[in-house]
């Protein structure tokens, strides 16, 4: 298989289990707010969620903004009617669907506090009912450091990076690798930017600099399969025993670094022997099973919590491995019917995917 071939083939595999990553980052009990979470007693639950969700889940939103950087530079000579042109396109595919997407989930916040008898939300935050004119506004940028729709902070650093590209451009035509280098001392010590973030900034500039001199990351990361992608998992299990110890963030940061490039170099090998191939279905799908799984999976684990009242691990994980897939499954069964009923407005609000 011809090596841009692959990697193209590569990027599309990976994009749908990108975004099961993202759900399952979001799918920790300890990140829902208003959630009774016991510090003993669940030690399957503790060591489960913590090692799917906060270490090997930790690996998807960095390799998108990888690729994000990677395929915004790819296979052009950048100039000023290229920035425009590719500014323009992003309105479409990031633009419209980010406002789209925040206000169907303002609209879904405003519901289940005025109507709903159960009480879905945390309770933390000022409710969107009490919203004034100027908070609807902000909310749709950075309300308590997000964006309405949370998981969208995503794409509100990404249209960031992207307004900012040409800079980019010339920070990695000039500095080379050394700025790659400071950015990374940066992020992995744990230095820290509100819009966009560290990671943000990082991961892109360095799929930017894989894209503006020409390399092909697949083909320099797949070599790296098997044992460099059995160093990771060993790597990855060991730092749960680091959890809560002064040095996590260094360890669980490296850790991001080499799940990148395991998590290549394994579906390059089984792409390249044809036997994972990617579904058009779940690729066009990708923009609304992301855009529309935080409010409604957390909404769904408070009603479990509710009604089940765990306190053993095996409640505890059913709960945990059942709302992802839940959500995920009704997200696709959405997709799916939009797309049969209004191909057209589906189209739009998922930014021309499918």
């Amino acid at each position: 298989m011809e090596k841009k071939n692959l990697q193209s083939k590569v990027i599309d595999v990976l994009r749908f289990p990108m975004i099961v990553g993202v759900v399952l980052w979001h799918s920790f009990f300890e990140g829902i707010m208003g959630l009774d979470i016991p510090d003993s007693g669940i030690p399957i639950y503790h060591t489960t969620s913590f090692f799917i969700s906060r270490i090997l889940a930790s690996v998807a939103v960095p390799l998108f903004f990888f690729i994000s950087g990677y395929l915004f530079f790819f296979r052009t000579t950048f100039s000023v009617d290229v920035y425009k042109k590719k500014l323009k396109s992003r309105i479409k595919t990031l633009l419209i669907p980010y406002l789209f997407w925040n206000f169907v989930v303002l609209v879904g916040h405003w519901i289940v506090t005025v109507l709903s008898p159960v009480q879905l939300t945390s309770g933390a935050y000022k409710q969107v009912s009490d919203y004034t004119v100027c908070d609807y506004l902000i909310s749709f940028w950075n309300i308590n450091g997000m964006p309405v729709n949370g998981a969208l902070w995503f794409i509100r650093d990404l249209m960031v990076m992207l307004v900012f590209s040409p800079l980019v451009y010339w920070c990695l035509r000039y500095f080379r690798w050394y700025i790659l280098l400071v950015l990374g001392c940066i992020w992995l010590v744990g230095g820290t930017l509100e819009i966009p973030r560290m990671d943000a900034v990082f991961f892109f500039f360095v799929g930017a600099w894989f894209s503006i001199t020409g390399r092909n990351f697949v083909a320099d990361f797949k070599s790296f399969f098997p044992w460099g992608v059995a160093l990771y998992f060993l790597f990855a299990i060991g730092t749960i025993g680091v959890r809560g110890a002064d040095g996590f963030l260094y360890v669980a940061n490296a850790g991001i670094l080499l799940g990148i490039v395991s998590i290549i170099a394994l579906t390059a090998y089984f792409v390249e022997r044809e036997r994972w191939k990617s579904s058009y279905f779940l690729i066009s799908s990708c923009f609304l099973v992301y855009a529309c799984h935080q409010l409604p999976l957390n909404m769904f684990v408070r009603i479990l919590f509710k009604f089940m009242s765990p306190v053993s691990d095996w409640q505890f994980m059913l709960i945990y491995i059942v709302s992802p897939l839940v959500i995920i499954l009704v997200n696709l069964l959405l997709y799916a019917s939009l797309k049969k009923l209004f191909p057209h407005f589906t189209a739009i609000i998922t930014g021309g995917r499918g």
